[in-house]
Formats: C-alpha cells, structure tokens, sequence
C-alpha cells in the first residue's frame, strides 16, 4: 500500500494542468483599467451582472490574448493592446470574455475540468494496478490513454464555450453600438500568427481564427464606425506601453518627433534608464499640450518618487487627483509619497489614504506594508504589526501572519485598547479557518 500511494501521487503530478494554469505577470495602471472599463461599459449594461464588481487588470505576455476568471476578473495582455488597430478589435475580445460570463462558463468550466480530471486519475489507479501485476508497458500505455481522453475531453468542451462565446459576442457587439469588424479583423490577425506558428488545432482550447472568421462573415457590419475620442486614448496609452516595454528606436521609427506620443513614449524610457531631466523635459511637454490629463501628472509623479524627490512627487499626485478624484492608485502613490517624506503630519495623512485605498483594493499587499511602516514611525506598534499580519495574510503565509498577531497581543498587552483587540479576535478567526483549511 505504501508504494501505491506513492506512485499514485506521482502519476497524478503527470496529469495536464498546464490547461488551467499559466503564469500572470501582473501590472497595474490606472489609465489603462480605466479606459477597459471605459469602453466595456455599454456591453456591461446589457449583462446581468454588477458592473461595480467587474476589475480589468493587464497582463504582460508577448502574444494577444485575454481570459476571465471568478469575480469576474477580465485579464488583457500587453500585446492585445498594443498589436490591435483600433478600439473594436479591443471590444471585441472583451465582448467574447463577456460571453463566458452570460453563459456561466466559470462554473461548468471547473466541472469539465474535474471530469477530465477523474478520467486521468481512474487510468493512473488501472495503470498502478497493471504495473504491480507485472505488466509495465501495460500500465504505461493505460495511462497515457487515459490523460489523452481527459484531455481530450477537456479541450473539446472548451472549443464549444469559446464558439458560443463568440456568438453571444456578436450579439452584444450590435446591441452595444460598437461594429463587428474589430472582432473579425483581430481573427485576421490571430489566423497570421496561427499560420507562422503551425498551431495543432487539436490541441487549441479555441477553435481556429479560420474557422470563427467564416461565422462572422455573416455580422460584419458595413457602417465600421469609430469613436474618435476612443481612438484617441488608445494610441495615447499604446505610447505608454511601448515606453515601458518597445526600444528606442522603435519608439523613434513610428512617432513623429514632435508628437505627444513620441513625448510620452521618451518620457517613460528615459525614466527606466535612469535619465531623470530628460524623463521630466518629455512629460512636461506631455502636459503643457494637455494640462487635463491625469496620467500625464501621475508619471511625472512617478518619476520624481522613484528619484527620490517624495514632495515634489506628492504635489503631482494631488493634481492627478484634482482630475480624478479618489482614483485609487492615485491615492496608493500619494500616500507612498506622504510617508517618505518623512513628516509626521504626512504619516497621519498617508495612514488614511492607504486605508481608502485598501477598501477599494482586492489585492492590497502592498498598502498593508506601508500602513505598517506609517503606524511604526507613529510608535503604533500593535497596529503595526496587525497591518503586518493583514499583509502575510493576503500572501498566505500563515506562519507569519500568526508570528506578527503575537506581536500585536504583545504590544497591546500594555494599552489595552478595545479597538485593537477586536481585530485581533478577527485576525485569530481568519487565521485558524485557514489553516482548518490546509
């Protein structure tokens, strides 16, 4: 039995998650989730669901593509955003995405999964059994047939979601305003890449561009209208991304010198190599053509944190914030800026922003640790090392999250202070189900 379980558990290490699991390299920008939700909005009105808990994030990847996860969650990549033409190819992944929502794919999804999954465990159990009779070429073959099948029937389920979300797209699409054309042309695209990189469409959890293209055939639109004011974002943003992640003379071979694009582009890279006059030169220039723009003043603000000019960076998040209030990575970076400026006074202002920020944030790890870092400049220990436990909490790490909230009963041991012991009770509760959950 002990050599069972053993091998049983390695067998089941072989079966195929890469399906379900893929690396997310997350970055956050409020200019670009703010202009998802921007343009998603008329198809979000069309859906039953509560658009107050719909978050767009990005995701950095070298190839066009987009997923939805619980939440719902809709992630983009770098290159969806900065490969599309223009804002309907963008709208029409994303009505797709919405499409998986409307048909409650998440949930039937996690079903075919653990189906797929049951098939390849039930082959692993046969294979154990024909190794230990002494037929191993038996066994081997019992299990690699049965993740074929599981896999089989994984991705075959999955090929009929995506075609359904392609129709529901369609149908959002018109009802929205917005053409079809933008899904179709983006179909254009993936089928050239799909050509270049000889994709087996069995293996495609969507099926092929080709094929998707020849049902919209039927819904393009022959009014392909745009939004200039839309168009205009997008290659404002697009700029921004090929300044973090396009070289010099990329930047320098599709923008006009003298274009607000080339300014913002120049200004992020020269930022990244550490030229901070020239970074400062090109966003000012940025902002004397559009003083309106926030996220021209949240670069600049940017640029002088990260060079370690923490005041001067704060008054430029406060005029980003005169443009859009409570935007909350605007409040995140002001409040970073507050506190290194080392003031008292900005310790106290920095403690309430990032408690803003943190209610409005579902991942706010990074809030947690400067509220921690505030309290301790104040000589609030216990609440220091709560806002630590909060932050090992969100992280999983349960050993230290218990190992700060002893510190916390510690420091509180002495002040006795109600409020504190109450979200020490809470944190004892929360820690001891995760770990009943472990």
């Amino acid at each position: 039995m002990r050599n069972f379980g053993k091998l049983l558990v390695i067998l089941i290490l072989f079966i195929p998650h890469f399906i379900f699991c893929q690396k997310i390299n997350l970055v956050r920008d409020a200019e670009i989730e703010n202009f998802l939700n921007e343009i998603s909005n008329p198809i979000i009105s069309l859906i039953e669901t509560d658009s107050k808990n719909i978050r767009f994030y990005l995701d950095k990847q070298p190839y066009i593509n987009a997923f939805v996860t619980n939440g719902p969650r809709i992630f983009v990549t770098t290159e969806l955003l900065t490969k599309t033409k223009n804002v309907n190819q963008i709208v029409g992944v994303i009505a797709h995405e919405f499409g998986h929502i409307v048909g409650g794919h998440l949930n039937k999804r996690n079903r075919a999964y653990n189906n797929s999954l049951i098939t390849s465990v039930l082959s692993s159990i046969l294979a154990v059994g024909a190794i230990a009779a002494g037929a191993p070429d038996a066994g081997t073959a019992i299990m690699l047939g049965g993740q074929h099948i599981g896999q089989k029937q994984f991705l075959s389920f999955s090929r009929n979601q995506e075609s359904f979300a392609d129709q529901t797209a369609i149908k959002l699409l018109q009802k929205s305003g917005y053409s079809t054309n933008g899904m179709y042309e983006l179909f254009e695209i993936l089928e050239k890449k799909e050509r270049i990189s000889r994709f087996n469409p069995y293996n495609m959890t969507h099926p092929l561009s080709s094929e998707r293209k020849k049902i919209l055939e039927f819904h393009v639109d022959k009014n392909d209208s745009k939004n200039p004011y839309l168009e205009k974002k997008l290659i404002l943003l697009q700029a921004k991304l090929n300044g973090f992640l396009s070289s010099d003379e990329y930047i320098s071979s599709i923008y006009d010198e003298d274009s607000v694009e080339y300014w913002y582009s120049n200004s992020i890279r020269s930022h990244l190599v550490g030229d901070k006059n020239k970074a400062i030169k090109f966003i000012d220039k940025c902002i004397k053509s559009d003083s309106k723009n926030p996220y021209f003043y949240e670069i600049k603000a940017q640029i002088l944190y990260e060079h370690g000019e923490a005041l001067n960076s704060s008054y430029n998040y406060r005029k980003a914030l005169s443009l859009i209030e409570n935007e909350r990575h605007f409040l995140f970076g002001l409040a970073k800026a507050l506190y290194s400026t080392g003031d008292k006074k900005n310790y106290l202002e920095s403690i309430d922003l990032l408690k803003k920020y943190i209610g409005v944030e579902e991942f706010p790890v990074d809030a947690w640790h400067f509220l921690a870092l505030c309290y301790g400049k104040m000589e609030q220990y216990s609440l220091s090392s709560l806002a630590l436990s909060e932050k090992f909490l969100l992280l999983n790490d349960i050993k230290n999250a218990k190992l700060q909230l002893n510190r916390a009963i510690q420091f509180n041991s002495n002040d006795k202070n109600k409020n504190i012991s109450t979200q020490i009770t809470d944190l004892k509760i929360i820690i001891k189900q995760k770990e009943k959950n472990e």
